[in-house]
Parts: C-alpha cells; sequence; structure tokens
C-alpha cells in the first residue's frame, strides 16, 4: 500500500471517528429532545454535547489516573445506552426476560433455531425501517443542498488534499512538544509538563485510543478534520441564521477557497495546533447566545418566565461551547469574548434587560467554571504551570505575576464552584429558587424608548471608534486578513450592511438586524485588536494569531449582510421566491469564481520532516509491531515523541557529539537488537527557516566544525548540512568495517535509512575514526 493510500484511510478514520463520537453517538441518544428544532440547532447541540463529553471524561479519568481504553469505551458507550434507554422508554427488563424465555424454549426444543433467529430479524427491521425512512425523507428535503455540499467537499479537497498527499510530516515546529504531552496522556499523566489547557490534547488522545490510531498519526492528519469542522461551523451558523437556504453554502466556499484572503490569514491551519483547535467552538456559543435573545424574546412575549424552558436550553449550550474555548486556548476565549461583547452591543436594546442580562452572566461563570476546574484541582494538588504560561502573561506584561494570579484564580474558582452549589441546594429547598413561572415585567413606552437611545449611542460610538481608525484598520486588513486592490471596497461593505442591518432591526425583522449589527461590531473590535500595536496600545495577541479571527468572521458578515438583502427585497414574505434567489445567486457566482479563477492554492500538511522520514517511521513501527522498546532510531529531534511508547530514540548530534576527538578508548553502544539510522543526502530546510539554498552532503560539508548541541541549533540552516555530512561519512566508514551487518533500510536520491541488527549481549561500538572527528 502506497503512503498516500494509507493517509487518505487514515484520515477517513480519523474523520469519521472524530464525526461519529461528536455527532452520530449525540445525535443517536438525544434525537428525541433535540427533533423538535431546526437541522442546523440540532447539528450544533449534538456537537456541542459530543465534544463537551469526550474531554471532560478524558480529563476526569485522568486526574483519577484509570484512563485507558478500557474505561474510554466503558464511560462512552455505557452512558450512551443508559441514556437511550431513558429517553426512549426501551423496556429493556421485559426483552430480555422474553428473549431468555425463547431462549429457555429453544433449549427444551420446543422453539426451532430459525425461529429464534427470524424473532431476532423482525424485531429489528422495524427501527431499520424507520432508519431507512428517516434518511430517505431527509435525502428527498434536501436533494437540492447536495450538488453544493458535493462542491464544498471537492473544494476543500483541491486547497487541502495536496497537503495530505505530498507533505506527510508535521505543520509547525511545536507538534512535537504536543505529541509529548499527548504521550503523558497515554501514561495516565496529565499535564505532564505542567498546566495547559488540554483540550484537543483530550481529544486527539481520545481519538487515537479509541480508534487505534498512533498518536503521531493523528497530529499528522488531524489539522484537515480540523479545518474541515472548522468551515462547517460556518455553514451550520449561517444555516441556522439565514432565511435563504443556500447562501449560506457561499459564505462556507468564500472562507474555504477565496484567493483574496492573505495566506497568513489561513496557513496556521495547515497544522493541528491547540489556538486552530479551539475555533471549532467559537462559532457555536455565538449561535447559541443569539438565540437564545431570540427565543427568550418570544417567551417573555407570551407570558413565559421560568427556568426550565428553551431558552434556558440555548444558555447551557452557550456556557458548554464557551467553555471549550478556554479548554482549547487562552486566545480563542479572548476571541470569542470579544465577539460576545459585540453581540452585547448588538442587541443591547435587550441585553441590560434583567430578564436577559442576569442568566446570560450566569451563563459565563458556568462556563468559565466548567472549563478552569480540572486545571484549578491540578494546580492546587501540586501540578506546576506550563511555560507556555508565562509567555501568555509576558504578552499583556504580567509575566512576574504569573503564579500568584494563577493561585488566586484557582482558589476563587473552586470557592465559587462549592459555594454556588451549596447556595443553589439551599434556595431549591427554601423556596427562593422556584421553577414555577413568574409574572414578566412590563416596561413603559419611555423606558422601552431610552433602551432603544441606550442601545443605538453605544453601538454609534463603536461605529465612530472604527471611522476614527478607518485607515490603520484597512492596513491592517490587507496585510494580515482580506487584500483587495481598492480597500475601500471594505468601508462600502460595511455601509451596506449597516443599512440592511437599520432595515431589519427596525422595519422587518430586529433580532436578524441585531445579528447584523453585531457583527458588524465584533469586527471592528477584532480589527482593533489586530492593529492595536500599530496604534500604540497594550498587544493583547500578535497580528498573525489575531488576524486569523478577524479573517474567519468576514464570510459570515458578508452572508449576513446578502441574506438580509435578499430578504428585505422580496418583503420576507414570498419565501419559495427568495429560495429561488439564493440559489441562483450562490450558483452565479460558484460559476463565475471558477471562471475567474477566484479559488486560491493550495496549502497544509508538513514539511518539518522528510517524507521518507515518515514512511521508514511507519514501516518501522509496522515491521516491530508489538515488539517495544527492542529497536532505536538515530535520527533529527522529531521522531523521539512520534515512536516514544513504540521505540527508542537517539538524537543524531549526541550520537556524533559521543565519538567527537575519537581515540581508542571511546565507546558508543545503543542497546537494542535493532538501530536505524536516518540521513538526509539533501538536508532539509527545516520550517523554511533558511533563506538561502542548504548545501547537499558532501566531504567539504563534513569537514567544517561539528555545531553545537543546542535546541534546534544543529539541524537549522547549513549547520542541517553538516550534521548530516558528517553521519553520512560515518555511515560510510561503519559498512566498510562491517559489510554484511549494516544494511540498507530505505534510500533515494533524498534520503537514506540505515539498520544494523546486533545482540543485546555483545552490542557494537559505533564510536569509529570516520575521518572527520
Amino acid at each position: 500500500m502506497s503512503m498516500e493510500t494509507l493517509n487518505v484511510i487514515q484520515f477517513t478514520q480519523l474523520f469519521v471517528g472524530y464525526i461519529g463520537f461528536t455527532v452520530g453517538l449525540p445525535a443517536l441518544v438525544f434525537y428525541r429532545k433535540a427533533r423538535r428544532f431546526p437541522a442546523a440547532v440540532r447539528f450544533l447541540i449534538y456537537f456541542t454535547i459530543g465534544n463537551f463529553y469526550v474531554i471532560n471524561l478524558v480529563q476526569v479519568l485522568e486526574l483519577l489516573h484509570i484512563s485507558y481504553r478500557a474505561t474510554l469505551f466503558l464511560f462512552t458507550f455505557v452512558p450512551a445506552f443508559l441514556l437511550f434507554v431513558k429517553l426512549y422508554n426501551v423496556p429493556v427488563i421485559s426483552y430480555v426476560r422474553k428473549v431468555l424465555d425463547e431462549c429457555r424454549h429453544y433449549i427444551l426444543r420446543e422453539l426451532g433455531f430459525k425461529s429464534f433467529v427470524r424473532n431476532r430479524w423482525n424485531e429489528l427491521k422495524v427501527p431499520l425501517r424507520a432508519a431507512v425512512r428517516n434518511l430517505w425523507r431527509l435525502v428527498k428535503e434536501n436533494i437540492l443542498d447536495v450538488p453544493f455540499l458535493v462542491i464544498f467537499g471537492l473544494l476543500v479537497w483541491k486547497v487541502c488534499g495536496p497537503g495530505i498527499l505530498h507533505n506527510w510530516g508535521y505543520g509547525a515546529s511545536d507538534i512535537p512538544v504536543h505529541n509529548y504531552w499527548i504521550n503523558g496522556l497515554i501514561e495516565n499523566n496529565i499535564y505532564v509538563a505542567g498546566i495547559y489547557p488540554m483540550g484537543m490534547h483530550c481529544m486527539l488522545y481520545y481519538l487515537a485510543t479509541m480508534l487505534g490510531i498512533p498518536v503521531y498519526v493523528t497530529l499528522r492528519l488531524f489539522w484537515l478534520v480540523q479545518y474541515s469542522m472548522i468551515a462547517v461551523m460556518i455553514l451550520v451558523f449561517l444555516k441556522g441564521h439565514c432565511k435563504t437556504r443556500f447562501l449560506p453554502y457561499l459564505g462556507v466556499m468564500l472562507f474555504v477557497g477565496s484567493r483574496y484572503f492573505v495566506g497568513i490569514a489561513y496557513s496556521r491551519y495547515g497544522a493541528t495546533l491547540p489556538q486552530e483547535y479551539g475555533m471549532l467552538y467559537i462559532l457555536p456559543p455565538i449561535f447559541f447566545v443569539m438565540e437564545f435573545f431570540k427565543t427568550r424574546k418570544e417567551e417573555l412575549d407570551a407570558g413565559i418566565n421560568c427556568i426550565r424552558c428553551t431558552s434556558s436550553w440555548h444558555l447551557l449550550g452557550f456556557a458548554m461551547s464557551f467553555s471549550m474555548t478556554l479548554s482549547s486556548h487562552f486566545y480563542d476565549t479572548i476571541i470569542a469574548g470579544i465577539i460576545c461583547i459585540g453581540v452585547a452591543v448588538g442587541y443591547g436594546y435587550w441585553f441590560w434587560r434583567k430578564e436577559y442580562f442576569w442568566r446570560i452572566m450566569l451563563s459565563g461563570v458556568l462556563s468559565f467554571l466548567m472549563a478552569f476546574l480540572p486545571m484549578a484541582v491540578a494546580f492546587l494538588t501540586g501540578k506546576s504551570l506550563q511555560g507556555s504560561m508565562y509567555w501568555a502573561m509576558n504578552v499583556i506584561g504580567l509575566r512576574d505575576y504569573t503564579v500568584l494570579i494563577f493561585r488566586i484564580i484557582c482558589i476563587g474558582v473552586v470557592l465559587i464552584t462549592v459555594g454556588g452549589i451549596v447556595l443553589i441546594v439551599r434556595g431549591i429547598k427554601s423556596g427562593k429558587i422556584s421553577f414555577e413561572n413568574k409574572e414578566v415585567q412590563e416596561y413603559s413606552l419611555f423606558l422601552k424608548l431610552l433602551s432603544q437611545v441606550r442601545s443605538l449611542l453605544i453601538f454609534a460610538a463603536v461605529l465612530w471608534v472604527g471611522w476614527r481608525y478607518r485607515e490603520t484598520i484597512l492596513w491592517g486588513c490587507k496585510n494580515n486578513a482580506f487584500s483587495l486592490e481598492n480597500m475601500n471596497y471594505v468601508l462600502y461593505g460595511i455601509g451596506i450592511a449597516l443599512v440592511i442591518g437599520v432595515i431589519q432591526r427596525y422595519l422587518i425583522e430586529p433580532m436578524r438586524g441585531s445579528g447584523i449589527f453585531a457583527m458588524v461590531s465584533a469586527e471592528i473590535f477584532l480589527g482593533l485588536l489586530l492593529v492595536s500595536g500599530a496604534l500604540g496600545w497594550p498587544m493583547l495577541m500578535e497580528p498573525y494569531r489575531a488576524c486569523i479571527y478577524f479573517a474567519y468572521l468576514i464570510p459570515v458578515l458578508i452572508i449576513m449582510t446578502l441574506d438580509g438583502a435578499v430578504n428585505i427585497l422580496l418583503l420576507a414574505r414570498l419565501v419559495k421566491l427568495q429560495q429561488a434567489a439564493g440559489f441562483v445567486i450562490a450558483s452565479m457566482v460558484i460559476v463565475v469564481s471558477t471562471k475567474y479563477d477566484w479559488i486560491r492554492g493550495s496549502f497544509g500538511g508538513g514539511g518539518l520532516e522528510m517524507n521518507e522520514a515518515i514512511l521508514c517511521t511507519t514501516n518501522i513501527l509496522k515491521d516491530n509491531e508489538g515488539q517495544n522498546d527492542t529497536w532505536t532510531i538515530v535520527s533529527a529531534n522529531d521522531e523521539l515523541r512520534m515512536i516514544e511508547e513504540y521505540g527508542r530514540h537517539t538524537e543524531t548530534i549526541e550520537f556524533l557529539e559521543d565519538m567527537e576527538y575519537w581515540n581508542r578508548t571511546k565507546e558508543v553502544t545503543i542497546p537494542t537488537e535493532k538501530v536505524y539510522f536516518y540521513i538526509e543526502k539533501k538536508p532539509l530546510n527545516y520550517a523554511n527557516g533558511y533563506g538561502g539554498e542548504i548545501p547537499e552532503v558532501s566531504e567539504e560539508q563534513a569537514e567544517q566544525a561539528l555545531p553545537d548541541n543546542s535546541g534546534l541549533a544543529a539541524y537549522n540552516g547549513p549547520r542541517r548540512s553538516i550534521t548530516m555530512s558528517r553521519m553520512y561519512y560515518w555511515a560510510q566508514r561503519f559498512m566498510e568495517l562491517y559489510p554484511n551487518e549494516m544494511k540498507v533500510y530505505f534510500e533515494n536520491d533524498n534520503f537514506v535509512c540505515y539498520y544494523i541488527e546486533q545482540n543485546v549481549y555483545r552490542l557494537y561500538n559505533f564510536a569509529i575514526n570516520y575521518g572527520y572527528n
């Protein structure tokens, strides 16, 4: 099997496994409860429940030191089965009794085997027929969506497929660190390098363990699963918000394929990194809180004012999904918080009313507690902070107070959690917290007008700030996010969005108009964050990170505005004509973009290891399956974490250092049965960090002094050529001494892998005089 085929198969396993565990299983369990919601809302409910459960399940089992494949299976499927039985009222006990009774009749030869099997088949046919009917109904209802879904899938593969097929290594230099942290989860040692948001690591550990895929393979390939689902979040968000059925596909294709996005705004998606993983949870909380405003208004208008209501479930979804931004990466929480401030501005008329405000605040506190509690428990029980935490605090100038701040936060989280539980229990017992319906407060016309004026003034202030710094924001956008020949088109677009928003807000559908206001406000805030350094303000986030989020919301705002325009022009009543208009617009833009080459080139995958090195590692793992710690790879550093759970690793530079200044007393041994040596004949330009051309392996390079062994110094730029040249000529000399023992495992023009088998009781001394040491 070729490596390309294996990559596609393993990517498919990861994609199906991720969707199955985070969407499919929750859908199977909660469909009866969620079927009253539209399809897009149901998808987000399942997605939120599935991701929240998996991440927190892993954290709980890890803190208890009982996280294994068996316990993951047990706590995944047993609770799902029990919930399914309860929610669907499945008579399990009576059914078991019935089957046992038939087994008794079969043993007594009162019932034939065929009859027993036929009875079971007849029972199975009922749910199968129902599933097929529902699936067929779903296909018929969405038959016009299928072409757009196919085009979306093909576009993702066109943009990202070459990365999966041709770039097999890691996509970022810090992925080996994340590999190490996930390996710590395998050893039941969460926060192995210190406390750090572990959402991505928990999910990848879960998938690797449940699917039986090596962690390094998951890290190599999950970036495309992650990117695809980040795009799907745009589609689902727009599907849930827009009235037109087909325009959301235009938004997601703009995000995936538009060549007008600057490379830095999407290049980081080509690696499996926590910040980009956390973007899966940026739009769901925004959607849930916007749905909360809509649903809560409808409930209050109908006289419903209780705790157990649909709007409360939306807030629970908001809290769960917002907590996962904090579980993944602090930057995602900052961005989600900034967008939520934009939502507060856009929905200001309702936000400041106590019927809305206190519920939103409580859900925000709940989301923080849910995410921070595992880290607080770990910190207060002796775990130290990971180095990135100090780096993040240094960005805002508080590095020296990192531990103190974190200790205060952790103690506060525990106290608030315990105190909150006690207060809720006491409130329910005393009757202060009631689940009964309460009277809805009526507001006078004056108070309503005052609220309208206040919300307009706040929104106007945001617009004024954006207009004041428009040139700087447009400059930052052009250099980091979205570039047009005339950037004034961005201002024209925002002007159109404001006009559409005003008409929607005050004449047609207030909630949809407020949604446009919210996205405009959020983009202004993100634009200011993007250029904060240029403005001389404190910089919470580097532009190369902030631009990813700024660009992410651009398709959302464009499609919400376009949807609003269609809604206004067709007076919101000609529904079929609206859908036809959306279909025509989306189809025309897709055709025109193909004709005029508006689609960007491919990206993604890793160039931090040679494809040949990944190929050899894959085959070595297969050849030595079940023989852990009986073999060693001698290579540059990245294979260390890849094979940590299976074999041993020796650094190339350390191997060479040990025999430097050779004399007859030098001894270098590796105590395993097999040893593999990775040597690059055309050395890799690691992370494209060197601007010139790196020399090939040669005697001239080998004659130079051995590079220092400090970090990646020996593997960067021309120094990598020196290191590999020394290793290559060592191998040639060793083969001359042991021609029958030293063999070629793999070789082409770029790379060679040698291997040797040895008796562990009579080890070879690899320290030889190879002419350059």
